[in-house]
């Protein structure tokens, strides 16, 4: 049996006109400008075959001119010209062969260790996933052979390297989340990521088993990354139902693992390796990832390492989405990490091109439990200040309802709590109405005070025994606390805080044999 990638029907899409259908990589690139997006039913799909799509036109044209650039703006997909190293429909190119006696697609041979095709896919249990006592339905459960390479271009972007060592992660570690800025069709994407100037500087992954080193990396070859060695079992003569995507197929039920790539980066301890050329991932000072917002969430923490250093310097980490047991507010204020690292990319030129995904696993140290996805539409005009402002102002919520309390020295986890369940909401609120165009800083107060105070007044309202009047003063003192740090947070770099919330000085005790 015969699936070649370029031909045959394995990649799924959203056209423009609302049809789902699965194609070949042929189709997608050549029909790119009447398709939407990827629509793959797991999120990290959607990333990982978008850049690898990416990788196979970067081979095909590496150099992309502006009249190139001009060209596609009204195209109806990639030009044939620019496919020639593809082949035909009718005569692919077989490196793109998944199966068959020769050479395969992203495949090693390997004649022993034999494992379930499970292993592609997270969804399915076994020794890698979290639902790993299940493992009754290894080898009974089946995939077609586009779900086959559907896992196998995943491992190319999130590969966990989680199971006694025997596993790597994908190059860029294996819980990154990646930002991907969405054009109007799937074209106008490829046109917003294909950069000017990307030359191959060694043949691609998929006609190459040769991992590289540090010094051997491109575009190309970090987009197309192979974690895994692996082999496919062949495929059944008679036709079942695939346990993945539910068509009927000639399914493969195992595949022999033979090792890893070997990562190009050398990491100690808990550093987290990645390519900081990677225009995808979102880096964040990894000063900012501990104790943020008050309360530091320690299961939150291990999403962050120190990873390469900048020329000033700064030590950079990959953003990761929190594992599913972090704390609410920890997921609920995620949206303002993503923004934050990502307009670093685009400095003070306003706003990215279009609305960003974001994708990645959720995951517990490196044990994939979910994978999730939010779009995100960068905020207009000075966003930078905007969400500088937000963060300075939600970081000190906790700190200011726990001293707006007659006795501020104690915790107060009650309100702590309140807080927490509450953020959703306020994130949400803050969300919506930065996206608001605002006219300096005056307008910035005005936008982050409203959903504050309401916030704030559940929270002292609903913690706050006693008669109504002494919930009265409380929510008094603690909106009034809150104006003042909305005036700080919004205030000129040149002023310093008001001086209602200056910090006062520490009384020092006076020792014995100092004067009165």
């Amino acid at each position: 049996m015969s699936f070649n990638l370029i031909a045959e029907a394995w990649n799924p899409v959203l056209y423009a006109d609302g049809r789902f259908e699965r194609v070949g990589i042929g189709k997608a690139s050549s029909a790119a400008g009447g398709i939407r997006r990827i629509a793959a039913s797991n999120p990290m799909d959607n990333v990982a075959l978008l850049r690898f799509l990416l990788a196979v036109l970067l081979w095909c044209k590496p150099n992309l001119t502006d009249s190139d650039r001009t060209l596609l703006d009204g195209a109806d997909g990639i030009p044939d010209g620019w496919l020639k190293n593809l082949g035909t429909v009718e005569d692919p190119n077989d490196a793109f062969n998944l199966l068959g006696n020769g050479k395969r697609f992203y495949q090693e041979s390997a004649s022993s260790n034999e494992r379930p095709d499970g292993d592609l896919l997270v969804e399915f249990p076994t020794d890698t996933r979290i639902a790993h006592f299940r493992h009754v339905r290894d080898m009974g459960y089946g995939l077609c052979p586009a779900c086959c390479a559907l896992g196998i271009v995943r491992f190319c972007a999130f590969a966990n390297a989680y199971a006694s060592g025997r596993y790597t992660s994908a190059v860029n570690g294996p819980t990154p989340a990646y930002g991907v800025a969405q054009g109007a069709t799937l074209l106008q994407t490829l046109r917003l990521h294909w950069p000017v100037n990307g030359p191959a500087d060694r043949e691609p992954p998929w006609l190459c088993n040769r991992a590289p080193s540090k010094d051997d990396l491109d575009i190309a070859t970090v987009y197309a990354w192979r974690p895994r060695k692996l082999w496919l079992g062949d495929p059944e003569e008679e036709a079942g139902v695939c346990a993945y995507c539910g068509q009927r197929a000639n399914l493969v039920r195992n595949l022999s693992f033979a090792g890893n790539w070997k990562a190009p980066f050398e990491t100690k301890g808990q550093q987290k390796k990645l390519w900081d050329q990677d225009r995808h991932l979102l880096l964040v000072d990894r000063g900012q990832t501990a104790g943020e917002e008050g309360e530091g969430d320690k299961s939150d923490q291990h999403q962050f390492a120190t990873a390469s250093k900048k020329k000033n310097h700064a030590v950079k980490t990959t953003l990761g989405f929190p594992s599913t047991g972090s704390k609410v507010a920890v997921h609920a204020r995620f949206w303002r990490r993503v923004l934050s690292a990502k307009l670093t990319e685009v400095g003070d030129q306003g706003s990215l091109p279009g609305p960003i995904l974001v994708a990645g696993p959720a995951a517990n140290k490196g044990l994939y439990q979910d994978a999730t996805s939010l779009f995100l539409r960068p905020p207009l005009g000075s966003a930078a200040l905007a969400l500088d402002a937000v963060d300075r102002v939600v970081s000190k919520l906790h700190f200011l309802l726990r001293r707006s309390t007659p006795n501020p020295d104690r915790l107060h986890p009650n309100r702590a709590a309140a807080l927490d369940a509450l953020s959703p909401s306020i994130e949400a609120d803050l969300r919506r109405d930065i996206n608001r165009p605002s006219a300096g800083l005056t307008s910035l107060v005005d936008t982050l005070r409203r959903p504050l105070r309401h916030a704030v007044e559940k929270i002292v309202r609903s913690t706050t025994p006693g008669w109504l009047l002494r919930s009265r003063e409380a929510v008094e003192r603690a909106q009034a606390a809150l104006d003042g740090v909305l005036r700080d947070a919004t205030a000129p770099p040149n002023e310093g805080p008001s001086p209602r919330n200056a910090a006062k000085p520490k009384h020092t005790q006076k020792k014995k044999g100092d004067g009165p």
